[in-house]
């Protein structure tokens, strides 16, 4: 009934007077930077909805930790136990005979990819060289397919270069 009066008078009065429920000026409380609630004691060290310490400043993510709930947790993923992943594509370590790979899928472009073909020839090389140098690496198999395949890519674009020269010709003669 008090509580009532002393809104009515308050309201009434037009000025407010700056104290909250548990009777203490605003300036006196300790708002987290986190989430914005006002501590319940003047002493408190840890907000009661966040977690956050009262006595640090604010950092960018406070909002989206105190949001989650996750205020004073660790994201160090060496502490948490994961079991293994394995890799669904196997890689390769031989970085050479990965490029003579990628020069050949660049050949099989028409009529320019043939710039590539020898670049694929001289990587794919010494992507074998590599792999027998070093066996643990392997790229072996790959770097043999790649030159294996762009010989066939050769006579292709060669094809596609005789087309480009015969078809004006033909042209030429109906």
């Amino acid at each position: 009934m008090e509580n009532e009066k002393l809104k009515m008078e308050d309201a009434g009065s037009g000025s407010r007077r700056k104290t909250s429920t548990i009777d203490y000026p605003f300036g006196e409380q300790n708002t987290c930077p986190a989430c914005g609630s006002i501590a319940v004691r003047k002493d408190a060290n840890y907000c009661l909805v966040c977690g956050k310490i009262l006595s640090e400043d604010y950092e960018p993510l406070d909002a989206m930790r105190s949001s989650h709930h996750l205020q004073g947790k660790s994201f160090l993923v060496e502490n948490s136990e994961t079991e293994e992943i394995t890799d669904l594509f196997q890689r390769s370590e031989n970085n050479v005979a990965e490029t003579a790979w990628a020069c050949f899928v660049y050949s099989m472009v028409p009529y320019l990819g043939i710039l590539f073909i020898p670049f694929t020839f001289i990587f794919g090389a010494a992507g074998i060289a590599f792999a027998y140098r070093y066996p643990r690496t392997g790229g072996g198999k790959l770097a043999m397919a790649s030159i294996g395949l762009s010989f066939l890519i050769l006579l292709l674009q060669i094809f596609f270069w005789w087309l480009l020269y015969i078809i004006p010709v033909l042209t030429g003669q109906i």
